[in-house]
């Protein structure tokens, strides 16, 4: 059977999903696929690609509507029947569009979406079309995704031809980087920190919130916020008016995220939903307690009572109450922390991922 494969994400933005692409090309090149992508022009993804020699790599401008663009298609087709392509990935649902089109045109023969994102397919005639007679395959990050993919039409694709791989997290490699804490410690104080884009998806308001709560009750704290985003300028407002200034820290962009995770206690991720969230599996396997919201793919991760602290979404309070439980009893969040690095190391490791993803792909 050809080993030939095509990786196709046209997102410009660096995210989790770039970050998949590029982590399983240059993977699944070393392990002997034959590996080419198609990314957008400009976009970050390609830029990395452009770096590795052992990847054939196409860029060129695409967006919502190249489906309709015929000389987008026939170079797409042309592209992957050059590269004698037998499976591509894509990304994006505008990339199920033009490069599911292109692949079929091109007799390819497996055409999978992968979806990372945990919303809802519109159940539309295009979708329909799509999913029923161009792709072959659905290939999801959690449980949760699978299930918010088909919310609108559970028949929009049989289950037999859908799968779910986690995310994996390279522990080899992560463990070998410094864990030198990033931000210096205070005695007593108890650090709580949270990493993600400063958006309405991740939830900050009700960290802010609990952080205040735990305030008031007399804790010893102080949060660190790793991100940028689009709420950052709401979110420091916010901070000033709960009185917290002295207490929180916003640290921008951090590239070196175990030396972040080596400066806090616990890991706070307030999410309203999330794709799969690296930041769960980096945090646990440094044996931190998580404290989450109950919601979305989060408990297939996170698992109550044993890795971390879940409580419902949206209730600041009940977020506080996860937060205080772990900040003053250090034994447990020992005993959650070592239960997490367990799970990571037995569920959400890199190898073990890449092996069930060869095994999809080979089946």
């Amino acid at each position: 059977m050809t080993r030939s494969l095509c990786l196709f994400n046209s997102n410009r933005a660096w995210g989790g999903g770039e970050q998949w692409f590029h982590t399983h090309a240059l993977l699944l090149a070393r392990r002997g696929w034959r590996v080419c992508a198609v990314t957008n022009e400009p976009s970050d993804l390609g830029g990395r690609l452009a770096e590795e020699p052992g990847i054939q790599l196409l860029r060129l401008p695409l967006g919502n509507l190249s489906f309709l663009n015929p000389t987008a298609l026939r170079r797409l087709a042309g592209f992957f029947r050059d590269s004698a392509v037998d499976t591509v990935i894509l990304a994006l649902p505008s990339d199920v569009k033009a490069g599911g089109l292109a692949a079929k045109l091109a007799g390819v023969r497996r055409i999978i979406f992968r979806r990372g994102i945990a919303l809802p397919t519109r159940n539309t005639f295009l979708n329909r079309l799509y999913f029923q007679h161009v792709l072959t395959g659905l290939l999801c990050n959690s449980e949760h995704t699978r299930r918010m993919v088909l919310a609108e039409n559970p028949e929009l694709m049989p289950l037999e031809r859908t799968a779910v791989i986690h995310n994996g997290l390279d522990l080899p490699a992560f463990d070998a980087l410094s864990a030198e804490p990033l931000v210096s410690r205070t005695p007593g104080r108890v650090v709580i920190g949270c990493a993600g884009r400063l958006t309405e998806q991740k939830g900050h308001v009700y960290l802010l919130e609990a952080a205040a709560l735990l305030r008031r009750r007399g804790l010893d704290l102080s949060v660190l916020l790793a991100g940028t985003g689009e709420l950052e300028r709401d979110l420091r407002a916010r901070t000033t008016a709960l009185g917290l200034d002295q207490h929180v820290r916003f640290l921008g962009f951090v590239k070196e995220m175990k030396r972040f995770y080596a400066s806090i206690d616990i890991l706070a991720l307030p999410s309203l939903w999330e794709g799969f969230g690296y930041v769960l599996t980096e945090a646990m396997s440094m044996g931190l307690p998580v404290a989450a919201f109950d919601t979305s793919n989060i408990p297939e991760v996170v698992v109550h009572g044993e890795t971390g602290l879940l409580s419902p979404a949206r209730d600041a309070e009940a977020l506080a109450g996860s937060l205080e439980t772990l900040a003053h009893d250090p034994d447990l969040r020992h005993r959650l922390g070592g239960a997490g690095r367990r799970r990571v190391e037995e569920r959400f490791t890199l190898e073990r991922t890449i092996q069930d993803l060869e095994r999809l792909l080979l089946s």
